[in-house]
Order: C-alpha cells, then structure tokens, then sequence
C-alpha cells in the first residue's frame, strides 16, 4: 500500500511537472507570436504536439518562430494551418520541417492559413491514392470528385502528365528507387522543379497537363493552394533548409522581447 502510494504520488509530481512545462512552452508560443490569447495558443501546440510525438514543444516552437520571423507568414498563421493539416501530413510521412515548408509555400499566393491548413489535408490525402482517404475527406466535407483510389493509377497519371516535361520522358515517379511512397513534400517539391517546363510544354503541344495534376492532387477547390505551391519550389527547398537551423530560435527572441518589453504578455 505504501508502495502504490508513492508511484501515485510520484506520478501526480511527473503529470503536474508536464502540465506546468506544456503551460510554460505555450506562453513561449503566444509571446514569440501573433495569438490573440493563450487559448488559441494552447490549442494549437497541443494539436500539432500530438501530430509530432518525437518532438519536444519547445522544437516545434522553434521551427515555427524561425520561418515566421524570415518568410512571408506568420509564426501563429503557420500554427493554425498545421492545426488542421499536420496529423494527415504525418500520416503521409512529411516531418515537421516538411509540413513547415509546403504551408509557407501554399500560403504565398493565398495568404490565408486556414486555408492553406485545410488545402494541405486535402492534398495529402488525395496523394494517398486509397478508398480510405477518399471517405476521410468525404467526411471533412471535401469534394472528391474524379479522386483516384488506386495507387497504380494515380502514379501512371501523375507521371503520364510529367512526361513531356522530364528529361528522359518517362515523368515524374511518387515513388523512390527503392519502391517506398514519397512524401507529399517530396512530391510536391519535385513536381514544382519541373513546374516551368510543365507550362511550357502545355503551350507547345496544345495539352493541358498543368491543370490535370493540379486538379489531380487538389481537387478543383484546393487547387489554387497545389499551384501556389508548385509556383514556389525555391520557396519550398529554402524553407525546408532553414526550418533544419532553428534550434533556439524562441529563446533567444523572448529574451529580446524582454529586452524591449520587460512587462509583455505572461
């Protein structure tokens, strides 16, 4: 009896420990941001937490502080597009910096987050190719009219509307060499490098290639979110690259805030 007294009570010190950290970490995120209120900075950790297990808060904080400080999105828009998107994303294997670099991407022409958030769920679900992600995003009340549910399928179309673009003419393969699914960011990243040739090639041969892939992977309503992204390929690899250097980066901002403004929001 005493014995399970005390794993209880070392238990409620660890629970009460990792609630005044999680309180802690989401203060760090409603300071360093543009949240009007702790509520909606609680929320948004908690969800994108929980996408990303391996992850400490205070590293998804991090990524989040660093690209919103240098792109043209804010810290808090990117934790509200994540809010909606990241645990399909994780799903189709995209980390964190991933996720990051495809809603500064979807959000540069858009400038809406929530939108964005909701655009990326939609296309990495649709990327899935299955049965199971059609009724998820028929359950989200998103369109999935002409959504292929065969992987083979979407595969031979995405590559069928690449060719022409490629080098080799074979297109572009949602697969790697080793036969393992790429990740939506991988994916998208990929199709945008070949997006100018893919332009160019639709006004040579009179095809419309651009718009079958567009609406391939985004459907008709997201797809202005797809092109915004395929439009952005060096915004995608540069936010990709510097979402990897943001270790510190919340810390060292509180403490200019500090600086500035000893008496900011706690």
């Amino acid at each position: 009896e005493i014995h399970e007294r005390l794993v209880g009570s070392e238990m409620c010190i660890r629970d009460r420990d990792t609630a005044a950290k999680s309180a802690k970490d989401a203060n760090i995120l409603l300071n360093v941001s543009e949240f009007e209120g702790i509520d909606e900075a609680t929320e948004s950790l908690v969800s994108m937490s929980q996408a990303y297990k391996d992850l400490d808060k205070m590293d998804i904080i991090d990524v989040l502080n660093n690209i919103g400080n240098n792109y043209s999105i804010s810290t808090d828009g990117l934790a509200t597009a994540l809010k909606d998107s990241a645990s399909a994303l994780v799903t189709a294997n995209n980390d964190l910096n991933e996720a990051v670099s495809l809603t500064t991407a979807g959000n540069a022409i858009t400038q809406d987050p929530s939108k964005v958030g909701a655009g990326l769920r939609t296309i990495s679900l649709r990327l899935v190719g299955t049965e199971e992600a059609k009724e998820e995003l028929s359950d989200l009340g998103e369109e999935t009219d002409g959504m292929i549910t065969t992987v083979s399928k979407l595969r031979n179309t995405i590559q069928s509307a690449t060719s022409a673009a490629t080098k080799d003419g074979k297109g572009f393969d949602i697969f790697d060499s080793n036969g393992n699914y790429k990740s939506t960011y991988e994916i998208m990243q990929g199709l945008a490098d070949l997006y100018d040739e893919i332009v160019k090639k639709d006004k040579e041969l009179g095809t419309n290639n651009l718009n079958l892939l567009l609406e391939t992977i985004a459907g008709k309503n997201r797809s202005n979110i797809a092109a915004s992204i395929l439009q952005n390929g060096d915004m995608l690899r540069s936010v990709y690259e510097d979402a990897q250097n943001s270790e510190g980066s919340a810390e060292k901002e509180l403490s200019l805030i500090h600086i500035s403004e000893p008496t900011r929001r706690s």
